[in-house]
């Protein structure tokens, strides 16, 4: 009989981060001119940029993960349904980063990455306020719950990074990687000033 087991469902999730992060790279492509100031150089510095944001984001979201499910003790049917859907918006990151890095001026695309990260973010914070909710009664601590309540409200303000990276887009079509990329000072400076 098949047990839902913790350590499966985080290497398996391991494995999906892991397989992304690598896809990433593999979405840059080289520039061809010898001149660093040709368009070819211009589109090869904002993909860099772009890698380095997704890459950024990849390792954020791996963060995230493995804080929610350190504090997982029992692994339901329906945790398992979520993580993959959590799985899901991560592994459109390499599509999104070829999307800005085919046409980095563009602002519809930056806003649409801009508007997927915003989207991932709103689902990312309910996904928190879902497993807190589910485990806080039977599983956790006090200290595991005022840890969970401290991780929902970082996430929370993660959704904020969201809606000035989809407003970046529209000022300038590079500021969305350059915005995602900082998202984690971004955040952390937006958590301070409170």
């Amino acid at each position: 009989m098949f047990r839902n087991s913790r350590s499966r469902l985080l290497a398996f999730s391991d494995g999906v981060f892991a397989v992304i992060l690598t896809v990433l790279v593999l979405e840059i492509r080289l520039p061809t001119g010898r001149n660093l100031w040709s368009k070819s150089w211009q589109t090869f510095g904002i993909a860099l940029l772009t890698y380095v944001a997704g890459f950024s984001l990849v390792s954020t979201y791996w963060y995230f993960h493995q804080q929610l499910f350190s504090k997982i003790k029992h692994v339901t049917g329906k945790l398992i349904v979520l993580n993959f859907y959590f799985l899901f918006f991560i592994s459109l990151m390499p599509i999104l980063t070829q999307l800005i890095a085919q046409d980095p001026f563009s602002k519809f695309r930056s806003f649409m990455y801009g508007l997927v990260y915003l989207v991932f973010n709103i689902y990312l914070w309910w996904l928190f306020g879902s497993v807190s909710h589910l485990h806080r009664q039977r599983h956790w601590s006090a200290n595991d719950q005022q840890h969970a309540h401290h991780e929902i409200k970082v996430v929370r303000d993660t959704v904020v990074v969201g809606a000035i990276a989809c407003l970046s887009a529209l000022i300038w079509a590079p500021l969305t990687p350059l915005v995602l990329a900082l998202s984690p000072l971004i955040r952390d400076r937006f958590k301070a000033s409170k």
